[in-house]
Order: structure tokens, then sequence, then C-alpha cells
């Protein structure tokens, strides 16, 4: 090897004979710490299928690391998956994304990587690994675990989508199935390792790493059990070496560009509402804050429609959009749209991987002239909101407008006790509110809600509209992430039972129907709720958390402090 890694000089040093022999200690060689120190961040665990796999992952990415002539050194964070089995658990569900990326940010500091493969599968942890690239700015690549093949039974193809309409009626006290019928499913819905068969967030965060450039091509849609997601894994270990030795870095690849490239892709794919919220954390993260916003999410919406066919928008599965042709093929047919001078890992533009893309159709892959739908994801504005998201693709299209009497619900746990009772009906509006970074506290997931309205027949009758978040599985007229937050004060908190609500995707408004006198004498009676959790990590979300439109997570900036601004303070 041609360059020399500062971080090995040092420990070179004799002031530094400890450090080797601690190293050694572990079985390094002499020779072994000669190398380039190569971090291999795996979220390997034993709570969640997304991850169970990726010890196999990380030993075929270390084997690709010795053979380039560097130096592997794992370490793990938690297998994050939301499954919400305790009081206040899937709060901790957007939190841990800041966790997992300050574990990584700590340990390449304190054990001098030169640079990082970063392996992870599901919702949190992807995108945790790109802020750690963010942040890092050193050689990374990110190898996603893949997607869980999806099931089958009675000849039909199955997903947790299958299993949780049939658990949620359970929920719900109105059983459609019988015991027997529901553990068939649950033995059939999940064949093996993976994260959840469709495109989630978790699948849709795998596919925007690719389509950012800091995974290998292919990489964001391989099975999770395939021979492929192994190949991928250890030529990602020797593509780590080089780029290091070229100087690469992670944030030479992850440009404004790169980010614009992601959102075209984002909406040709019609990913999970949840992307967005990481793609804004990403900009922020990097300083770009300005430029990448939900305006500029609104806008590439416009100009790119969804032309995947891929549950839960359509009836294909990943395993279908894989052998499609998968990322690739998606960004070959909406080239045009694309910067294509951009860096990427392999170490060549992606002009240049996708010149070796053959031109691809199928019915999981449209071209654009017959797209599924005009938009993947929409940007609503009006009365009740600064801003909110939506899917457009899982929306019947009787519900792309709607008006309805709404009724409020203080938090998740409220909203489910209440469909229990009875006190929603066809045609209302759910008001899930005081579930944002602020107020959940942690930008809380709300799939519990949206599964009982599936579970009493209400999800093509009703809407839903909350300043948490809608998990990438659910199908219907569901809005998230509506700022300003109820925490804040924003017109969402002053939402009373029976008033109004108007939603019109086509014009992206949502509107609240009372005037503003009326509006103006709640705001002035309106007082802020106890805050939900008083002890432990969550409570830095209630007073410090940045909004949904920057990303949901803790500022981990001097952007706003004063100290910036008066030094001598």
């Amino acid at each position: 090897m041609k360059r020399k890694s500062k971080n090995v000089e040092f420990l070179q040093l004799p002031e530094n004979a400890r450090a080797r022999a601690l190293q050694r200690a572990m079985g390094y060689t002499s020779e072994d710490l000669k190398r380039p120190r190569i971090g291999i961040a795996n979220t390997w665990g034993e709570t969640s299928p997304g991850h169970i796999h990726l010890r196999a992952v990380a030993d075929a990415v270390k084997a690709g690391v010795w053979q380039a002539g560097g130096t592997p050194f794992e370490f793990n964070s938690f297998a994050m998956c939301p499954m919400d089995v305790g009081r206040h658990g899937i709060r901790y569900d957007t939190p841990t994304r800041d966790i997992i990326a300050a574990a990584v940010e700590a340990s390449t500091h304190l054990h001098l990587f030169d640079a990082l493969v970063l392996i992870s599968s599901c919702d949190k942890n992807v995108p945790a690994h790109l802020l750690a690239a963010a942040r890092l700015g050193i050689p990374a690549i990110l190898v996603p675990g893949g997607p869980m093949d999806a099931g089958r039974y009675d000849r039909e193809d199955l997903d947790t989508t299958s299993i949780d309409r049939e658990c949620w009626a359970f929920g719900a006290g109105v059983p459609r199935v019988s015991p027997e019928d529901l553990r068939a499913l649950e033995d059939h819905a999940c064949p093996g390792a993976g994260s959840c068969a469709l495109l989630g967030t978790a699948n849709t965060m795998q596919c925007l790493s690719e389509a950012l450039g800091l995974t290998l091509p292919g990489g964001g849609t391989a099975l999770a059990t395939s021979a492929r997601r192994l190949w991928i894994a250890k030529e990602s270990g020797r593509q780590i070496v080089r780029l290091w030795e070229e100087g690469l870095k992670a944030t030479d690849i992850l440009t404004a560009k790169g980010l614009k490239n992601a959102i075209h892709v984002l909406h040709a794919i019609g990913g999970s509402t949840n992307a967005i919220v990481h793609l804004l954390a990403l900009a922020y993260e990097l300083g770009m804050e300005g430029e990448i916003n939900l305006a500029l999410m609104e806008a590439l919406g416009r100009e790119t429609p969804c032309i995947t066919d891929v549950r839960p928008s359509g009836p294909y599965t990943l395993r279908d959009f894989d052998e499609a042709g998968g990322v690739p093929a998606v960004m070959k047919t909406i080239e045009d749209r694309l910067d294509v001078s951009v860096p990427t890992v392999m170490g060549r533009t992606l002009g240049e991987n996708l010149s070796k893309v053959p031109p691809l159709r199928s019915p999981v892959i449209r071209d654009l002239d017959h797209p599924i739908a005009e938009n993947g994801l929409a940007v609503l504005q009006g009365s009740l909101c600064d801003s909110a998201v939506i899917r457009p693709t899982v929306i019947p299209p009787e519900m792309r407008t709607h008006e309805g009497p709404a009724v409020v619900f203080d938090g998740q746990e409220a909203a489910i006790e209440g469909l229990k009772e009875g006190k929603v009906h066809k045609g209302d509006v759910v008001v899930v509110r005081y579930e944002g970074p602020q107020g959940g506290p942690g930008l809380t997931e709300v799939f519990k809600v949206i599964g009982y309205m599936k579970a009493l027949g209400l999800e093509r009758d009703c809407a839903l509209v909350t300043d948490g978040k809608i998990s990438g599985f659910a199908q219907g007229p569901f809005i998230c992430q509506i700022t300003p937050e109820a925490a804040l004060g924003g017109p969402l908190a002053l939402v009373q039972d029976g008033d109004v609500i108007a939603i019109d995707i086509s014009n992206r408004s949502l509107d609240l129907k009372v005037n503003p006198e009326e509006m103006s004498r709640r705001k002035k009676s309106w007082r802020p709720p106890a805050p939900r959790v008083k002890r432990g990590f969550l409570t830095l979300y209630t007073r410090l958390a940045l909004p949904a439109t920057r990303g949901a997570g803790l500022d981990l900036t001097l952007k706003n402090d004063r100290i910036l601004e008066e030094p001598g303070l």
C-alpha cells in the first residue's frame, strides 16, 4: 500500500505499546496492526429477524477487508425493531437512531478507525449509520442486511401486514379468523431472516442508501439469505480498503446532488413517509437543510412519479423488485432526472454505474409513461399545519378528498381505547396528537391505532392525522409528521371533537374549518400537557428534539448555540 495511516503511525509510537499489547491480546499480530484500521459496525442481535443473520454478513465483509490488505475490527450496536412490547416502548423507536449513530461516532474516535463498513437492516439502524457516516466524514460503505423473502400460505404470498390485519382484530375484540388460523399465519408470514418483506421504512432506507451511492449496486434489494448478499458483503470489504487508499470519503458522496438523486428515487419507488424524516435528518447533519428540505421534497415529487408496483403500493414483493432490476433499474428509468456525475463507493460515477444497467421493462418497474401514481409522496399545507406528509400510492381514490368531523385523542393509547369503545365512526377524521418529537417524546409511531382502524373496517372510510409518524406498512388516508406539533401549541393542539377537517391530496391542502377568532380564543386557554416521561434518555427529546422538518432528532451541532455568537461566555 502506498498511503500511510496516521492512526497506525500514532499507534506504533513507543508510548502506545500498552494499546498494542491489548490488541494483540485479542489475536491481532504486529503485522495486522500496521495495516489500515477498518471499523465494522454491525447491528447483529437476537431481537429482530432483520439482524439475526448479520454475523455471517460481517464475516464476509471482514474476509474482504483482510484480502484487500486492511485489518477489520468489528463492534456492535443493538438490533432495533419497533415491536412495542412495553410501556413507552414504541417511543424509543425514533430516538434509537441517535443512540446508534452516537455509538458508531464514539467507537470510531476511541479506536482510531481509518474507514468504516456499516452493516444494518431495519428502519432506524440504516439511517443511524448514514448519520454516522456523514458526521465522521471518513471513507465508509453501508452494507444493508437485505429484505426477508415473502412468506407463502394457501398458495398466496404473505408479509407481516397479512398477519397484522388478523392480530389487530383480536386486539380490537372482533376476530375474523380462529386462533388456529392465526397460528398458521404466524407460522408462515415470516419465513426467515431479513427486514420485513415490503417497501416499509427498512427496505425504503436500504434502497436509498444505494441511491445515495453509499452502497454497492444491488445491495438495497438482494434477499437477506441469498448468496448474493454475501458476495456484496465481501466485495464491500475489499472496496472499503480501496476507498481508503484513494481518500474518497463518505462526505464526498453524501452531497446535495446525491441527496436530490435519493429523493427522486424515493418518489419513484413510492417509499415510506418515514424516509422523509431520515433524509431531512441527514441533510441537517450535513449542514444542507437550507437546500434539502420539505419544499424540495414536494417539488421533486411533482417531477418524478411512482413507477414501482411493490407492496404496500402494489401487488409485487421485494423479491420481484430485486429480480426486475431493483434500484439500478429504477435509476436507469429516471436517469434524465438524476445528476449522474456524482461519485459512488464503487469508485465510479453514478453515470458509469448506470451505463452497465440494461434497459429493463417489467410489470414491477414501469416506464415513465405508465406510472403507478403521479406522486410517490406528497407534502400538505393549510390552516391545520405548516406541513404534513402523506403517501398517495396507498390511498383509495375515493379518499383523496375528504371532509369529516374530528375525533380527538391525546396520544396513541387514548386512541386505541376510543376505537375499542366505538367512539370512531365512518367518515370521521381521527386526530392523534402529542406524539411529535417533543410531545411523544421521540416522534412516536402510531401504527397500533391504524391497526385497530383496519380491524374495525374503518381504514377506507376514515382519515387519520397525527404529529407522530406512520408505519411504512400502512395503507389508507393517513397523514403524519404534522408541524408545528401539538406539544408546541400548533393548530393540532386546538382541535376539538366535531371540528371539520378537510383533506385534498391533489391540491396539497389540510385545513381545519374553524374561524380565526375561535382559534385565537382557544390558543389563549391552551396549556401544554405534562411530559409523559420524566426519567431517562427520552427526557432529552422532551426538551431538545428538532421538529420533523429538521429530522426529529437531537441537535448535536452548535448551529443554534449562543456559544458560537458569544465566544467569551
